[in-house]
This record gives structure tokens, C-alpha cells and sequence, in this order.
């Protein structure tokens, strides 16, 4: 078996559009959450569009929309099944503020 290269593309390009829909839904939010423009947000981004291609790929599809269904289909339910984790407040360490934890990022709290 092969990695099969143009559906990992489909894919990406599903997750790119997925994380594309969390960016307008944001852009809608009264309040812009605080991890935005931090590089552990950017990173887990990357991640996420990435896992949809990898998905696509794994799959083994062969049509194009599929694997663009896929790669939508990726971020979407890792965000839902981080939406369900009850929110905790952050606990600081010593004398340093808490930073967003990365369930939140997922969930787009």
C-alpha cells in the first residue's frame, strides 16, 4: 500500500476549510479568546488541518470529495469531543500567570 499523496491534499485542504469556519466563527465572538495569537494555538492549527489529511489518507478513498468530507469531518469531531470536557478554572504555579489549557484551544473556549 501506497501513501497516496493528492488525497492527503483533499484532505488538508477539508481541514484547512474546517479551521477556516472556527477563524469566521470567531470573528463573530464578542470577545476574542486570550491563546489567539499564541504559538501553542498556531501549532495545534497546523495539527488539526494536518490530521484531516492524514484521516483521508488512512481511509484509503479514492474520490476527491470524499476525501475533502474527511478532512472537514477531522477537527470537527475532535472539537465536539473536547466541547463535552467540563470547563475547570486554570491553576497558576508559582508567581506565573495560568495559560489557556489545550482542551479549550480544541474546544474554541
Amino acid at each position: 500500500m501506497t501513501f497516496n499523496w493528492m488525497i492527503f491534499g483533499y484532505g488538508v485542504l477539508g481541514g484547512a476549510l474546517a479551521e477556516l469556519l472556527k477563524w469566521y466563527q470567531m470573528r463573530e465572538s464578542p470577545t476574542q479568546p486570550p491563546y489567539l495569537g499564541s504559538l501553542k494555538y498556531w501549532v495545534l492549527t497546523v495539527l488539526m488541518v494536518l490530521a484531516g489529511g492524514l484521516l483521508a489518507a488512512v481511509q484509503n478513498v479514492t474520490s476527491p470529495l470524499l476525501a475533502i468530507n474527511i478532512g472537514i469531518s477531522a477537527p470537527l469531531i475532535l472539537k465536539a469531543l473536547a466541547a463535552v470536557t467540563p470547563i475547570q478554572p486554570a491553576q497558576a504555579s508559582a508567581g506565573q500567570a495560568a495559560g489557556p489549557r489545550l482542551i479549550d484551544m480544541i474546544a474554541g473556549r
